[in-house]
């Protein structure tokens, strides 16, 4: 569907509105370092989302405060050697390897993350952020390692609940872990790949539960804590190391 696109200031905010024919509601999203996303009707004047965008100014504040200081804490990633990049719950050094192949591609170790470059690509002093394929090689992995583990973990835990995705697909999504549509076809974000496994399988979890309860009632979390009694702690640690998925983002 076609998305009609504007551009306002709205305080000290950039502010980009997202039209779409048939949205009821005004919703707002916010990401680091973007502008405010604003997704309303074409029939939604800039008055009323003015309005809504004042009514949470406060909110927006808080969460832009929030982002700044992780950023601080976090600054961002350089694809560089020696750098830790998380993978399955723990930080691997990248290391830069020279190989006879023709290509550049990843592989990983216990302790590291191997950037396997050409010697005919490679100059020792070339920064390895500058190798034209780097990022994308790294996420190319990251990519091909998670399809194969979230879908062993869709495969384990179809079996230990009883309930069958009629399809899984695996997408780079920003504000959603996983989703489950009422055609029972479950969508995971391949980004997961960068937590540990316990987090990973409380996302699958908590979207094969949906394949019996589309909400968030009581049964649904109820079904959720039957296969996890722990699910609250890893919905905790997931929302606080979310920021460590950022490095993969495309650019």
């Amino acid at each position: 569907m076609k998305t009609e696109k504007e551009h306002f200031l709205f305080a000290k905010w950039p502010v980009e509105v997202h039209r779409r024919p048939f949205r009821r509601s005004v919703s707002i999203y916010l990401y680091p370092n973007k502008p405010i996303k604003v997704m309303a009707s074409k029939s939604t004047s800039q008055k009323v989302i003015v309005d809504f965008l004042m009514a949470k100014k406060e909110w927006i504040e808080k969460n832009f405060e929030k982002f700044a200081d992780l950023a601080e804490q976090f600054p961002e990633k350089k694809i560089k050697a020696y750098e830790d990049f998380p993978f399955m719950g723990k930080d691997r050094k990248l290391k830069v390897v020279i190989t006879l192949n023709k290509k550049a591609f990843v592989s990983v170790t216990d302790e590291e993350l191997l950037l396997h470059i050409p010697r005919n690509d490679w100059s020792a002093n070339t920064p390895v952020q500058e190798h034209p394929t780097a990022l994308k090689e790294i996420r190319h992995f990251y990519k091909r390692e998670a399809v194969k583990l979230l879908s062993e973990r869709v495969k384990f835990w179809s079996q230990q609940m009883g309930l069958q995705p009629a399809q899984v697909k695996f997408r780079e999504q920003r504000t959603r872990w996983g989703s489950c549509s009422s055609k029972k076809i479950i969508n995971l974000n391949w980004r997961l790949i960068v937590f540990t496994q316990e987090i990973i399988d409380y996302v699958v979890v908590h979207e094969l539960a949906h394949l019996q309860h589309m909400d968030h009632s009581n049964r649904f979390w109820g079904l959720v804590e039957k296969h996890l009694e722990n699910y609250q702690e890893l919905m905790t640690s997931l929302k606080q190391s979310q920021h460590l998925v950022e490095f993969l983002s495309e650019k």
